[in-house]
């Protein structure tokens, strides 16, 4: 789909369908696909959009139940995107996604669907050269306009498994 000289400009959604009961694909004892799987042997090139902005920062904290956030300037966010939040805490599930509703280029300000469920730490410069590493929280944008996922059973999703050999036990 698409080219690294031409990529795929609209919106794509592959969708892996089955129910959480079917039979799963065991590759062997250590490769449980599930039963909604995309399997590939060799190379499956897939060029949509690039994005400018795919990891970001905080650059102030976010409490828990906040609609907004500050990070950089100049990101290019968009009103629908999908982001994650990474965690910052000794809870190593205090990590959650949210939904842009607006950006201001300018202030990095991100205005959120949904109130925040976790306290996320964030600082306006990085904690690298005091600290070693930079304890800010991690923004991923999650947002492309191709999409691989799986129908929603039970919060059932997806596997994708690829490989670059394939041994058929000879």
């Amino acid at each position: 789909m698409g080219t690294k000289t031409r990529p795929y400009i609209h919106k794509a959604k592959i969708i892996l369908t089955d129910s959480k009961s079917s039979k799963t694909i065991v590759y062997d004892n250590f490769i449980e696909a599930g039963n909604k799987v995309l399997a590939n042997v060799g190379v499956v090139q897939m060029y949509g959009l690039p994005r400018a902005t795919t990891l970001a920062r905080l650059t102030a904290e976010a409490f828990k139940g906040a609609t907004s956030i500050s990070l950089d300037v100049g990101l290019d966010l968009v009103a629908g995107d999908r982001i994650a939040l990474l965690p910052t805490s000794y809870v190593r599930d205090a990590g959650e996604d949210a939904i842009i509703q607006a950006y201001d280029k300018e202030t990095g300000i991100a205005t959120l669907t949904q109130g925040l469920r976790y306290h996320h730490w964030g600082a306006s410069a990085s904690t690298g050269p005091k600290y070693g590493v930079d304890m800010r929280a991690e923004v991923l944008v999650l947002s492309r306009n191709i999409v691989i996922a799986g129908n929603d059973v039970e919060s059932w999703g997806c596997t994708i498994v690829t490989s670059d050999t394939a041994d058929d036990g000879t």
